[in-house]
């Protein structure tokens, strides 16, 4: 029983973790530079008030050696760093809130430099963390202040004109951090996605350069079976026996199929690197045939049976092609005359699946999982299969491995499903489009 296109595995997407370099390096300068706007502050204060205001220079030490340790300790702890910034900012904000006017001065909207850091750097979860953290802290504050606890400066003596204040004051809070969630949800999105979308594309050109450095050493033996074919009509006579002339023709013509075979490999490589593929309908029928008829006199010692319904599917034309071609040469190559190769397709769940059965010797269990990787970790010597499996992706389409029930090989290549009435460049002329072309 084929098997669905569900059971192919999903594709697992790495999570970035955040905050990346460039954020915690230009985090650092904003904490340098908001240090030293703090400790200028904290000197016009001075030079007003003179020592009055001695309790904000407390601050000082504490960004100090925040900022010290966060130099240092960020790439190692980048998160860890991030937080214990943000905590110490929020106290050293909280007190100059307190000291400098209270809850009755609105001055704790300055939280909202906390809050929309930790969104930006950290995400919206934290975001919403710091603000009800802060928010707790004005509410602290508001409490400390009726114990008798009060600022120095531009203190309000009356509680009700206080709630007022702080509770304007907390519902700016409030909404800035909602804000500072919600576009730092995205922002986050984006920096993975970035970031995932970087990591997929210097994956993707090693791998294509290793099917390129594989291919070129597949090329290599050929053209030496050519060199050699070339010192023996230099060794022999002027005048060849037929047998040797007949013997010699038909290596050429091998060795001339097996370098055509290299150059259309190397070619897929190239189109892994075009910048879009064109995805348009393709009816899958269409391509398995042009597939075995390109294969030619390759198959004339197996049997192949289609059994393909008017199936379409979403695929770059040529790429599906060479998937399907690559297949059956895999087949034509690596199993024994006499062997039978169907190729069936089917439709569920909307993926239209085409699948690839032989009767051969099938793939050893300890290669199996090997079947796909890029030459240079640990797959075949060659990269037909490998190629399979990056032109299915290039295309959205996945591929994969199973040993058929009776034993041999089965590859199924699946798809997404197109509408049947999608105009497709396979479908047949109808009675009506006949006439015009032959006008044309």
């Amino acid at each position: 029983m084929t098997t669905a296109p569900e059971a192919f595995p999903p594709p697992r997407r790495q999570r970035i973790p955040t905050p990346d370099d460039v954020l915690l390096r230009r985090f650092g300068l904003v904490r340098a530079v908001g240090g030293a706007a703090y400790f200028i502050a904290v000197g016009v204060l001075f030079g007003i008030f003179g020592s009055e205001v001695w309790p904000l220079a407390l601050g000082v030490p504490v960004l100090a050696v925040v900022t010290t340790a966060y130099f240092k300790k960020s790439v190692a702890y980048p998160r860890t760093a991030v937080i214990a910034s943000l905590l110490a900012d929020a106290l050293v904000l909280g007190g100059a809130v307190a000291f400098l006017g209270g809850t009755g001065s609105g001055l704790i909207m300055l939280y909202t430099i906390v809050v929309v850091s930790a969104g930006i750097l950290l995400g919206p979860k934290a975001a919403y963390a710091f603000t009800v953290f802060t928010c707790l802290l004005a509410v602290l504050q508001l409490g400390l202040e009726e114990l008798g606890l009060h600022p120095a400066l531009l203190h309000r003596p009356d509680l009700g004109e206080r709630v007022v204040i702080l509770l304007v004051s907390i519902a700016g809070v409030i909404s800035v951090g909602y804000l500072s969630a919600t576009y730092a949800s995205r922002l986050h999105e984006l920096i993975a996605l970035a970031g995932e979308e970087a990591e997929t594309v210097r994956e993707r050109n090693r791998r294509r350069r290793s099917f390129v450095r594989q291919a070129s050493v597949d090329v290599r033996s050929p053209l030496r079976e050519l060199e050699e074919v070339a010192d023996q009509l230099d060794d022999s006579a002027a005048i060849l026996p037929e047998k040797d002339r007949r013997r010699l023709a038909a290596r050429l013509r091998v060795i001339v199929t097996k370098l055509d075979a290299e150059v259309a490999q190397l070619t897929d490589v190239g189109v892994l690197d075009e910048t879009s593929v064109r995805l348009e309908p393709v009816v899958l029928r269409r391509v398995v045939e042009d597939s075995v008829v390109a294969l030619g006199r390759r198959l004339d010692h197996h049997t192949v049976n289609i059994d393909v319904g008017p199936v379409k599917v979403v695929a770059d034309g040529r790429g599906a092609r060479r998937i399907v071609f690559n297949l059956l040469e895999n087949v034509a190559d690596h199993t024994p005359s006499g062997t039978t190769v169907t190729v069936t397709a089917l439709t569920t769940a909307g993926h239209g699946v085409l699948v690839v059965t032989d009767d051969g010797p099938g793939v050893p269990s300890t290669a199996a999982h090997r079947l796909f990787d890029p030459p240079d970790e640990g797959g075949g010597p060659r990269v037909g299969l490998p190629l399979v499996a990056e032109l299915a992706e290039a295309m959205g389409a996945r591929v994969r491995y199973e040993p058929a029930p009776r034993g041999g090989a089965r590859f199924l290549v699946s798809f997404r499903l197109s509408p049947s009435a999608a105009p497709s460049a396979d479908d047949e002329p109808t009675a009506a489009d006949r006439p015009r072309a032959a006008k044309r």
